[in-house]
């Protein structure tokens, strides 16, 4: 399950989402076109948690499948860890997305390179 979803810009900037992608369907899978993707980054978030649902992860393929399956759609999958999010609050999940983006940039660029 995807939480959220950011769109970043080159500049690392985060870039508006339009209308027609965010009125879709809760359950509609919400593919990305060409234009979509060269305009930026698509951040998808996931929470899961590192003790519970385990057998649930590996029954649908775990991290790796999720990855796979949101490559294929244009985004790209970011972690984050249920435990550590459940015990903070508004302003540091903020940051903890502000660090993750950043984090997920820098590995982009050394393997865009």
């Amino acid at each position: 399950q995807v939480n959220y979803v950011l769109r970043v810009n080159k500049k690392m900037e985060g870039v508006i989402i339009g209308e027609e992608k965010r009125q879709r369907g809760k359950f509609e899978v919400k593919h990305l076109n060409q234009e979509d993707k060269d305009e930026g980054v698509w951040i998808a978030f996931y929470l899961t948690h590192p003790h519970r649902k385990r057998r649930s992860q590996m029954k649908t393929g775990g991290l790796r499948v999720t990855q796979r399956l949101l490559n294929r759609l244009g985004y790209s999958g970011v972690v984050i860890n249920l435990e550590e999010w459940d015990t903070l609050d508004r302003e540091q999940k903020k940051v903890m997305i502000r660090r993750k983006v950043l984090q997920f940039m820098d590995e982009k660029k050394l393997t865009d390179c």
